[in-house]
């Protein structure tokens, strides 16, 4: 796949969720198959989410890194997942989630994950 066609399909997952109402986005093709995705989302409540993915697309994704913080209208975090090498005693390091109280073991969740997790919080 290429680089591009991932970042369309990002920008379609972020165009499906009705609650986003600002949207800023920066595409940074490297290569074919190589590119840097950021984004700040602006949700109708006043709350955020930051994305930052750089990928490798050549044999499926490959997310090098990623983060996806989540905050509340005075820039305090709700929620960060990321795979920044920081908790090497987590289970399933590096991928984890910060919440409001600790910082535990999760799985590399997607964009679609995340505004999904994101929906249930502000019902």
């Amino acid at each position: 796949m290429l680089v591009s066609e991932y970042f369309r399909h990002l920008r379609s997952v972020i165009d499906t969720c009705e609650a986003i109402t600002v949207k800023e986005i920066v595409e940074d093709e490297r290569s074919d198959y190589l590119g840097f995705f950021k984004a700040t989302l602006y949700f109708h409540d006043g709350t955020a989410l930051h994305v930052r993915e750089y990928v490798f697309t050549r044999f499926g994704v490959e997310r090098e890194t990623y983060v996806y913080h989540y905050q509340d209208e005075n820039n305090n975090r709700i929620v960060i997942y990321d795979n920044t090498e920081h908790f090497p005693d987590l289970s399933n390091f590096p991928h984890h989630k910060h919440t409001l109280k600790n910082v535990v073991a999760s799985s590399a969740p997607t964009l679609e994950e995340v505004l999904k997790e994101i929906m249930q919080l502000k019902r």
